[in-house]
């Protein structure tokens, strides 16, 4: 039986010797096994996305865990020796949520500010300012034109009314503000003017039993 013919490679341009074909063979095998780890690989990686995207898919969708009320009357107590002064913290409704409470500085005055959220989401906020003036007094109003007056716990209060403005009224839809001697109080926010004329009440009551006198005026 005669021999089987050496194999012609064309680039050769002869019959390849017996450690080409051996190399030939090897390099062959080599490809083969690359190809092969690269389709293993891809269907691992399509595989684990796969298993990534159902446990996304099948883990429980929760709201954020509620942010807790802020301790804003333990707050002012806490703070009121380092400011020399009293810092009013009036009891309000229990559907109103203090969600900040703290001593701020701007324009050379040291003020005390505490916000709320209501039920539907308005927003209201009382300041408590030390020494104010009038720079300080406008941009605690965002600039707001004052409108008339009006008396709510004893004290005058000037009234700011920019709810026509819809949204760009900001928060400082509906404020109000009164000055007791040197301090100024502000109450501003989106709330109805009921529930704003309403913390202004307690706030003069608190104020009044507090001791806050002086000359009450409406800025």
């Amino acid at each position: 039986m005669s021999a089987k013919p050496a194999r012609v490679v064309a680039e050769l341009g002869r019959p390849e010797t017996p450690e080409e074909t051996e190399t030939r063979v090897a390099e062959g095998r080599r490809q083969r096994r690359q190809r092969q780890n690269a389709r293993n690989l891809a269907y691992s990686l399509i595989v684990c996305v796969g298993l990534v995207v159902v446990i996304v898919l099948a883990v429980p969708r929760g709201s954020p865990p509620a942010q807790p009320p802020v301790d804003y009357r333990s707050l002012a107590s806490q703070s009121e020796d380092s400011v020399h002064h009293p810092l009013l913290a009036p009891a309000t409704p229990a559907t109103w949520k203090p969600n900040a409470a703290e001593l701020r500085a701007a324009d050379g005055v040291t003020s005390w500010y505490v916000g709320f959220v209501l039920p539907k989401n308005e927003f209201l906020s009382y300041t408590e300012g030390l020494n104010g003036n009038s720079t300080w007094l406008a941009d605690q109003l965002a600039s707001a034109p004052a409108g008339g007056t009006t008396t709510i716990g004893g004290l005058p209060w000037r009234v700011y009314d920019q709810r026509s403005l819809g949204d760009a009224a900001g928060n400082v839809a509906y404020a109000l503000s009164t000055r007791i001697g040197t301090t100024d109080l502000v109450v501003a926010g989106t709330a109805t003017p009921a529930e704003t004329r309403s913390l202004a009440a307690a706030l003069a009551a608190q104020a009044a039993a507090k001791g806050l006198t002086g000359t009450a005026t409406a800025p």
